[in-house]
């Protein structure tokens, strides 16, 4: 099972909102106080390269979730360079939609999504006894593939 997903339309509706949002404090700052218009310039400028690398890197994305014997893999495509995940089912500890409460130190962030967090999954596996946590956006269909044969490879 494979499945390939990009940052949508209304990522990149919020994104512009931001951006406008962004311009107007940048133009309230430098108007209120004329002494620091190149400070206000500066931040504004400064929160416009932010938001956009956050934005356009999620937004430019290909995401490719997989499921094959036994194996999930997750890869993040971004122009030419690649981020791959890649874990046994056997491993995994917990599948769920709400944060775990105590989170791994190393965290994989690999959701299209910037602002909407309603589609997120939670996996939580061991990888050369260190945990680590997967975030990420699957189909309903995938994401209950994945929790049942966790549960059924731990019995």
């Amino acid at each position: 099972m494979e499945e390939k997903r990009t940052g949508g339309g209304k990522e990149f509706i919020f994104s512009l909102l931001w951006a406008v949002i962004f311009m107007i404090l940048g133009q309230y700052i430098i108007f209120i106080l004329p002494s620091y218009k190149i400070i206000g310039t500066i931040i504004t400028i400064l929160l416009f390269c932010i938001l956009g690398f956050f934005v356009l890197t999620r937004y430019a994305a290909i995401f490719t979730y997989s499921v094959k014997d036994d194996i999930v893999r997750v890869n993040r495509a971004i122009g030419h360079r690649n981020k791959e995940v890649e874990f046994y089912i056997s491993d995994v500890k917990s599948v769920t939609r709400q944060k775990p409460k105590k989170t791994p130190k190393t965290i994989y962030n690999m959701r299209a999504s910037v602002f909407s967090p309603k589609k997120v999954w939670y996996v939580v596996y061991e990888k050369n006894r260190i945990e680590n946590m997967l975030v990420f956006e699957p189909s309903q269909k995938m994401a209950e593939k994945i929790k049942s044969r966790a549960k059924n490879s731990k019995a």
